[in-house]
């Protein structure tokens, strides 16, 4: 049997506790746009494109 290293469950509340307390005096407008530019400053965007038309998300071609 594989032993766990992590619990994803707790992971994924520390996660958003810490946006939580990031950003709880935000309104939604100022939140909203910190993701946005979060997104598009992370590396993941550089390899994505996004299809408007479908709404889809897919890996760019190199």
């Amino acid at each position: 049997m594989k032993n766990k290293t992590f619990d994803c469950v707790q992971m994924t509340r520390n996660i958003r506790d810490r946006l939580y307390e990031k950003n709880k005096n935000a309104d939604l407008k100022e939140f909203t746009d910190k993701l946005v530019k979060e997104a598009h400053d992370s590396s993941l965007w550089g390899k994505l494109e996004l299809k408007t038309k479908t709404e889809q998300i897919y890996e760019k071609a190199v």
